[in-house]
């Protein structure tokens, strides 16, 4: 069973899931202190904390959406020289000498020709692979930045707490300390270029491989597109 290949339920997709990644370790974190374990257990007896923590998923979604991270990745701004609208626009207009109405004169112009082609002449299949492959790399990389955020500030919170307070239960300042190194274990796992500078982390393997194939399909596509896009005055 597969999604429909449809813009709005991959935007949706990777909407959901980092939101509710967020909301999640909202509510651990919470869980992790003192100050904070009580009126998260007394508020979790209410049938109102069910409704927060769906809406707080998908708000918090909808922010890690607004701020959209994935794009101020190195490996993201290293290859935006690599995106189908560029390469769209370098193999249809940049060397093209005759005067057209439709030409592609700027990088907002090349970006929405390339999402109609998109929507016109992807076939159903390559553009479920498109959408899907490039929500992967949004969701995978905004985990991997949840996960730094949260597992440095815990351990930092964690240690804090120690220093101020030696009372504090050592079952609270272990259990802290050893969700917050899985965390950032989990961050520096999803960053295998840690260890060799030549290998890739997952969802950068996929931005990479998606827009390969972008450009290979528009390639093999450039006489429709004349068809489609070019019409001489």
């Amino acid at each position: 069973m597969s999604f429909p290949a449809r813009f709005e339920s991959y935007e949706l997709f990777r909407i959901i899931l980092p939101g509710f990644f967020f909301m999640s370790l909202l509510c651990v974190s919470a869980y992790l202190f003192l100050l904070t374990r009580s009126a998260l257990i007394e508020f979790s007896k209410h049938q109102a904390f069910l409704l927060v923590v769906v809406g707080g998923g998908i708000f918090l979604g909808f922010v890690l959406y607004a701020y959209d991270h994935p794009k101020r990745i190195k490996a993201y701004r290293e290859s935006e020289s690599e995106m189908p609208s560029n390469h769209l626009r370098k193999i249809l207009c940049d060397s093209c000498s005759t005067p057209c109405t439709n030409k592609i004169l700027d990088r907002g112009s090349a970006i929405d020709t390339y999402f109609y082609l998109l929507n016109t002449l992807f076939d159903s299949a390559s553009r479920e692979r498109v959408l899907y492959i490039g929500s992967v790399y949004h969701i995978l990389s905004d985990i991997r930045m949840l996960s730094f955020v949260f597992g440095s500030t815990i351990i930092s919170l964690s240690i804090f707490g120690l220093v101020l307070r030696p009372s504090l239960p050592i079952f609270d300042a272990i259990f802290g300390l050893a969700f917050g190194i899985a965390l950032l274990c989990q961050w520096i796992w999803l960053h295998p270029e840690f260890f060799c500078h030549e290998q890739l982390s997952k969802g950068d393997k996929y931005l990479k491989y998606i827009l390969k194939f972008e450009r290979r399909y528009l390639d093999l596509n450039i006489e429709r597109i004349k068809m489609m896009l070019c019409r001489q005055k």
